[in-house]
């Protein structure tokens, strides 16, 4: 089976996991409870929301008890159904778990026929089908063009972000090795190995790998493409919340996903495993969730009794509220909103930021209701709750011992410096008009930069953020002041950051690195954009048909003129391990089942072998420096039984934090006349550092194949790398250690045998 094929099965196990565990469980526990609630994608956020915050907090739990294993996740994900049944058969339990004995007994025994089990399992399965098949037919009855436009959006997702994940099989940045050792370390029940860090992403990626054997490395490789998708499909649900036209949030989605006018900064990341963008598909339900409770005409309204499926429907905001065992609707958006808050801040505190800040300037569009004393109160105790509920795992921690891992210390001294940096670096005094006209022309120079290919598009954006403004005041003059609230709050939160963006130039204080401004900024343009054309769509027309038809005409002109204007191809990221090495990883793993094996490569492999049993790895660094100064007593042996060395002869450029470029530099003699680096870390795999260490490597490697022809053979060989295979006996290993003509001269020995 080719890799290609390998890594579409792997994500497709992947993705069928996440939304079992992170949608499908949460509709199958709450769809009763939440029947008529709100519109689909509301209901879609809450599923999603749900499913992740209780997955990431049980792994929390049985982490921090020293607990988790196949068993306890099982029961653990699994929970809330086995309570919901125990509390609705109460006394009834034993005797339903009788009858399905008694009746298991008889099928056993021979009494009941295989034909009459047959029979009864035909016609419930008949009964399943049919009434799926009457969802289904209902489904596409109310939502047919849409669930086409979904799915659509969704391959077009999977085709621009899914074609790295097939061409390229490496890590697509370089501290997802971190990442990988972190996850590796809670097998073992050791949450935090590092220090104290947000370990959202990580307990959700440790769920996946616990409950359903999908190797670490894979997950590492592959999920980001399933992450992406949710990040988009949030959006969509945000903005089909938020806007009036059915289509209108069609539009900036798709502009922003395939038009060659944005930088590959606001993109790029999405092509690797990383917790801040994970953890931007909570900051819009947040927004959202704030939104609708400051939208509750009365706060102290209650949800209607769910009952069954087909209960009435309730109306959206403002109007009939459902009433549920004492909840609240604004109780149930306060819950959610905190939910949110926890998640942000569970998974990178990046992402709490950018939350605080949208929460900020929704605070700033709805000041005419969010500084009553009820809104107020409950708002803020619910962000403050989210907080809190997201530092406790880690506060546990650390009261007990555990250090903050590095990022947070190197947080902190960022802000500290940016708060020192900032001080009386703004322009004082002059003609405020011309200050004006600086900042904003500061502002488009970042965005020209930064987010957009040129100075045209950065215009065309920061005058639509400043529409939204207008259309906003506009239509809280018309007297839709919710509808006109929540765009001022977006524009409001897109100018915020606009200017954080270029904050080095305006002299304010820079929280965030300008690159991952980039990002967050890129993902709010879709919003803009969409929410744009649905509020100038909704000033002409106000019947529904006639809005969603032209809603639907502007997705189709947009679409064209997208296409006309440039479409970018899939990007496809240079990875930090190659291709083939992956390969060789795979194979060797599949291959060496219950034997010892080990890998002598660059650090990478290290974490990807994770939880082999038998696999060990040596590093490439240690193994050549072991041989600079060669005498007869120097010995170097591997004590398994079978030796593989990867190396590169065009080695990787490692460098960037996300890799763009090419590498074509071959080893060479001479890069094998240059010195190691005596650099720690990976810094001997970095820049020209990687060319001398490979090059090394490479010309051991002829060397000892010249000295043992038949035991040194090639396992695997391209243009770029080649994988040399030792097989050796356990009693009587080799010595690795040879003079391949490069070895250099170890300095510190020679100091101390001139000391002595």
């Amino acid at each position: 089976m080719s890799m290609a094929i390998l890594s579409v099965l792997q994500l497709t196990e992947i993705a069928a996991a996440y939304v079992f565990v992170i949608l499908l469980l949460p509709w199958l526990f709450l769809r009763r409870r939440l029947a008529g609630f709100g519109s689909v994608p509301v209901r879609f956020m809450i599923y999603f929301l749900t499913g992740n915050f209780y997955i990431i907090n049980l792994v929390y739990l049985l982490q921090l008890l020293h607990i988790s294993c196949w068993l306890t996740l099982f029961l653990g994900t699994f929970a809330p159904f086995i309570a919901t049944g125990f509390v609705k058969y109460k006394g009834g339990l034993l005797a339903a778990l009788e009858k399905k004995l008694v009746q298991t007994l008889l099928v056993l025994g021979g009494e009941t026929g295989r034909k009459t089990l047959f029979l009864h399992l035909r016609k419930r399965l008949k009964r399943l089908l049919a009434a799926l098949s009457r969802k289904g037919s209902e489904a596409v009855k109310k939502f047919g063009f849409e669930i086409l436009l979904v799915f659509g959006l969704i391959l077009l997702l999977v085709y621009m972000y899914g074609t790295n994940a097939v061409n390229v099989y490496g890590y697509c940045a370089s501290d997802v090795v971190l990442h990988n050792y972190w996850i590796n370390e809670m097998g073992h029940n050791n949450i935090f190995a590092d220090g104290v860090y947000p370990f959202g992403m990580h307990c959700l990626l440790y769920h996946l790998h616990g409950l359903f054997r999908i190797p670490v490395y894979v997950l590492l490789r592959l999920f980001y493409v399933v992450q992406t998708v949710m990040i988009h499909l949030v959006l969509l649900a945000f903005l089909r919340c938020v806007c009036k036209s059915k289509y209108a949030p069609y539009i900036g989605i798709v502009i922003y996903i395939v038009s060659d006018r944005f930088y590959q900064y606001t993109y790029i990341r999405y092509h690797a495993t990383l917790p801040q963008e994970l953890g931007m598909a909570f900051i819009l339900p947040a927004a959202y969730f704030a939104m609708a409770f400051l939208q509750e005409k009365n706060v102290v309204s209650r949800l209607k009794e769910a009952g069954d499926a087909g209960a009435g429907e309730a109306e959206k905001v403002g109007g009939e509220e459902k009433k549920e065992r004492g909840i609240t609707v604004s109780g149930l958006y306060l819950a959610l909103f905190a939910a949110s808050i926890s998640l942000t801040l569970t998974i990178h505190f990046y992402d709490t930021f950018i939350a605080g800040l949208f929460c900020i300037a929704i605070g700033a569009g709805f000041c005419f209701r969010v500084f009553r004393w009820e809104y107020f109160k409950r708002i803020v105790a619910a962000g403050i709750a989210g907080i809190v509920i997201a530092v406790f795992p880690m506060g546990a921690a650390y009261v007990t011992g555990t250090p903050p891992q590095g990022s947070l210390n190197w947080g902190m001294s960022q802000l500290q410096s940016a708060a020192s940096a900032s001080g009386g670096t703004g322009t004082d005094g002059g003609n405020k008009a011309g200050e004006g006209l600086a900042v904003l022309e500061n502002i488009l120079d970042r965005m020209a930069f930064f987010v957009t290919n040129d100075m045209e598009t950065a215009q065309v954006l920061v005058g639509s953020i400043g529409l939204l403004f207008v259309l906003g005041l506009l239509w809280i003059l018309f007297r839709k002041v919710d509808y006109g609230a929540v765009l001022v709050s977006f524009s409001i939160y897109m100018t915020a950051m606009a200017v954080f963006q270029a904050a080095a130039e305006l002299g304010i204080m820079q929280l965030l690195e300008v690159t991952r401004y980039s990002v967050y900024l890129g993902y709010g343009i879709p919003a803009v954009l969409s929410l744009c054309v649905d509020a100038l769509i909704l000033i002409l027309f106000r019947k529904a048909i006639v809005l969603n038809l032209c809603s639907f005409a502007a997705l189709a002109a947009s679409c064209v003129l997208t296409v006309r204007m440039g479409v970018r191809p899939p990007t496809c990221v240079t990875p930090y391990e190659t291709n083939e090495a992956i390969i060789c990883l795979n194979n060797i793993i599949r291959e060496n089942k219950g034997q010892a094996w080990t890998i002598c490569s660059a650090n990478d492999e290290r974490q990807m072998i994770g939880d082999c049993d038998l696999g060990f790895h040596y590093e490439t660094i240690k193994f050549l420096k072991e041989m600079r100064s060669i005498d007869e007593e120097t010995e170097i042996t591997i004590p398994t039984s079978t030796v593989y060395f990867f190396i590169e002869k065009i080695p990787l450029l490692y460098s960037d934090p996300i890799n763009t470029k090419k590498a074509t530099r071959r080893v060479s003699p001479e890069g094998a006349e240059k010195p190691l680096s005596e650099g720690a870390g990976i810094k001997p795999y970095t820049e020209e550092r990687r060319w001398v260490t490979m090059s090394h490597m490479y010309y051991w490697a002829l060397a000892f194949k010249e000295l043992y022809p038949n035991e040194m053979e090639v396992y695997y060989e391209t243009e770029q790398f080649v994988c040399y295979r030792v097989r050796q006996n356990g009693y009587s290993l080799y010595n690795f250690a040879i003079d391949y003509g490069y070895n250099g001269y170890d300095e510190t020995k020679k100091d101390q045998e001139r000391g002595t």
